[in-house]
């Protein structure tokens, strides 16, 4: 082999590495989380307004909400969802309080979210 093609080789081999280790940066996708479940038609009615009437409407709604934010209208929850913290402290765990919510759950809220937070 010359060096003209060796050179070749290298560069070909350190360019498939690159690519392979970039594959593995990717996140997975939202519905891997949740198999069986379709991830494409998450609505505020048919799945948000559920999720937050069962695990955020305690601390968040009525005249007081915890932390001033309140998460009883669509309007609210979009608001929040737009800021990034709303779906980052859930995926972090931070609440709901005293629990996590599973995967699958958080799959269909990012989903929502990256959907643009249909109605």
């Amino acid at each position: 082999m010359n060096g003209k093609a060796a050179k070749l080789s290298i560069l070909t081999l350190v360019l498939l590495l690159f690519l392979m280790q970039c594959k593995k940066d990717k996140p997975p996708s939202p519905s891997a989380a949740c198999p069986g479940v379709d991830t494409s038609t998450i609505t505020y009615r048919g799945y948000v307004s559920g999720i937050m009437q069962r695990y955020c409407m305690q601390c968040h709604a009525g005249s007081s909400p915890s932390a001033g934010i309140a998460l009883e209208t669509y309007e609210q929850v979009k608001q929040s969802a737009q800021s990034g913290i709303w779906y980052q402290v859930m995926a972090e765990g931070r609440m709901p309080p005293g629990q996590k919510l599973d995967e699958c759950t958080l799959a269909k809220l990012r989903r929502w979210i990256e959907t643009g937070f249909p109605q």
